[in-house]
């Protein structure tokens, strides 16, 4: 299938002439100033009762979210880390022994 080309109002170049018929584009890609868009795909719910979502961003939007998200993950890193010893593993009233204990 050939698309039917028509010049670029701003640059002259060659464009789809769908794009202004079908999209009301008046300029091709390269001349476009809309900025590209991220999706964002969450999941809600509990239990059987659970859904996924996507979320449209702006390319600002998806760099805050991002930020947000690091800060979140080093707040949760910097926890981890304070309750990081060798004996963090383990779960419940143990008592090690070494073998000077037996």
């Amino acid at each position: 299938m050939k698309l039917e080309m028509i010049p670029c109002l701003q640059c002259k170049q060659d464009m789809p002439k769908l794009r202004l018929e079908k999209y009301g584009y008046k300029s091709c890609v390269n001349c476009s100033t809309t900025e590209t868009y991220k999706a964002l795909i969450t999941t809600g719910g509990d239990g059987d009762h659970t859904w996924n979502d996507i979320q449209i961003l702006t390319d600002e939007q998806y760099k805050r979210y991002n930020q947000e998200e690091e800060k979140i993950a080093n707040k949760l890193r910097d926890l981890s880390n304070d309750y990081n010893d060798d004996d963090s593993n383990l779960q419940g009233p143990f008592t090690i022994l070494t073998p000077e204990d037996i």
